[in-house]
C-alpha cells in the first residue's frame, strides 16, 4: 500500500495528527503533513468531520417533501430550515421529482415537529410528506484499496473484493452532557476538520486550556475523519450523485456498501435502507449490474446538487440554560411571518 494509501486510513481511525499518523504508518511527519494537505486536495479530497447526532441528544428524521413549488424556491427555503428548524440536510431527487430532507431533533419535540409539517402542508407550502426515523445515517470509510492514488482514478477491480463494516445504530442519549462551547467547536470542525486549539480560541475568544477541555469532552461525538474524492476540476468524471433504496436490507446493505462510491448509508426505522454514492461516469453502469444482480432496488434517484446543501450542528439552537430549545412553537403564524420575511430574498 503506498504511503497516501496509509496516510488516509490512518487519518479515519485517528483524526488529523501528524505524529500520530507517522507513529502508525511509518510515513515520515513532513510526509504526511504534505500528503494530506498538498497532494489530497490537489487530488480532489475532501476530510471532515463525521458527527454521531445521537451523542448530542438528537434523533435523525427522513423527510420527503412534495410541493409545486418550484425546486429553486423550495431549496432556498429549506435553506431557512437548516437556519431554524433543525434541518441539517437536503437535496433535490431528479426523477421523482421531491426533495429528501435529515432533520436532527430533540427527542421532546418530536410531536411538534410533526405539527410544524403539518402546518406547512395546511398552508400549502408543501403538497405532502412522509417522515421516518432513522436508526442511522453514517458516512463510510474511503475505499482505499480500490482507489489509484497515483493516478487518481477509481480501480475497476473493485467487484473482486468483499468489504464489509459493522452496522451501529446511532442511539440517542437523552442525558447528553453537551454545553454551547462544545457545539462551537463541532461547528468550526465542520467548517475545517484541521482546526487548531489556538485558532479554536481566537475565533471563540477563549483561552486555548477551555478549548483543549472542551475539545477533549465533544469528540466522542465525532465517530470518523471522513475522506471524500470529488475532482470538481473536470466534474464530467462524475455522474451525478445517486440515492439507491431497498426493503431488503441485510442483502442491500451487503450489495451496496461493496461498491467504493458509496460514501453514506442510511437506515430507517421501518428498515428500509438507503445508499449515497457518488459514481464516477466509466462506473455507473457496473455500479448498477452489481447492485441489481444481488438485490431487488425500490428506487434508484439522481441528486440535483444545486439543490443540495448541508448544514453545521445547530449551536443557535441551544440555550445554556434551557438545552435545546423548541423553535416549533412558534406556531404557523410566526413561521409563515418569517417565510414570508424571507420570500422577498428568493
Amino acid at each position: 500500500m503506498e504511503a497516501a494509501a496509509k496516510v488516509v486510513k490512518a487519518l479515519m481511525e485517528c483524526g488529523p495528527s501528524y505524529s500520530e499518523i507517522s507513529r502508525r504508518t511509518k510515513v515520515p511527519i513532513p510526509t504526511v503533513r504534505y500528503i494530506l494537505k498538498k497532494r489530497l486536495p490537489k487530488l480532489g479530497f475532501t476530510i471532515a468531520v463525521a458527527i454521531n447526532h445521537g451523542v448530542l441528544g438528537l434523533q435523525r428524521y427522513m423527510v420527503i417533501l412534495e410541493s409545486r413549488l418550484s425546486p429553486r424556491y423550495m431549496s432556498g427555503l429549506l435553506s431557512m430550515f437548516g437556519e431554524l428548524f433543525y434541518l441539517r440536510y437536503y437535496t433535490y431527487l431528479m426523477k421523482e421529482r421531491k426533495f429528501l430532507a435529515i432533520f436532527t431533533v430533540p427527542p421532546k419535540y418530536s410531536d411538534d415537529f410533526i405539527a410544524f409539517l403539518d402546518s406547512l402542508k395546511s398552508v400549502k407550502i408543501i403538497d405532502d410528506y412522509s417522515v421516518k426515523k432513522l436508526l442511522y445515517m453514517r458516512v463510510l470509510p474511503f475505499r482505499v484499496d480500490s482507489f489509484d492514488f497515483k493516478r487518481g482514478v477509481w480501480k475497476q477491480n473493485w467487484f473482486e473484493k468483499k468489504f464489509s463494516i459493522p452496522e451501529i445504530y446511532e442511539d440517542v442519549n437523552p442525558l447528553s452532557r453537551i454545553d454551547k462551547i462544545d457545539l462551537l467547536i463541532l461547528k468550526e470542525l465542520e467548517k475545517d476538520a484541521f482546526i487548531k486549539y489556538i485558532d479554536l480560541a481566537r475565533k471563540l475568544k477563549l483561552t486555548r486550556q477551555t478549548v483543549k477541555r472542551h475539545f477533549e469532552h465533544i469528540a466522542k461525538a465525532i465517530y470518523m475523519y471522513s475522506v471524500m474524492w470529488v475532482p470538481r476540476w473536470n466534474p464530467d468524471l462524475i455522474s451525478a450523485p445517486i440515492l439507491v433504496k431497498a426493503l431488503d436490507v441485510e442483502d442491500a446493505r451487503s450489495a451496496i456498501i461493496n461498491v467504493p462510491f458509496t460514501y453514506a448509508e442510511i437506515r430507517t426505522m421501518e428498515d428500509e435502507y438507503l445508499g449515497l454514492a457518488l459514481a464516477p461516469s466509466i462506473g455507473l453502469y457496473k455500479m448498477i449490474r452489481y447492485i441489481s444482480e444481488r438485490v431487488k432496488v425500490e428506487c434508484l434517484d439522481f441528486l440535483d446538487m444545486e439543490n443540495t446543501l448541508s448544514f453545521t450542528v445547530p449551536h443557535n439552537l441551544f440555550n445554556a440554560r434551557i438545552g435545546w430549545l423548541n423553535p416549533y412553537e412558534l406556531g404557523i403564524e410566526k413561521i409563515m411571518e418569517k417565510i414570508q420575511l424571507f420570500g422577498g430574498r428568493v
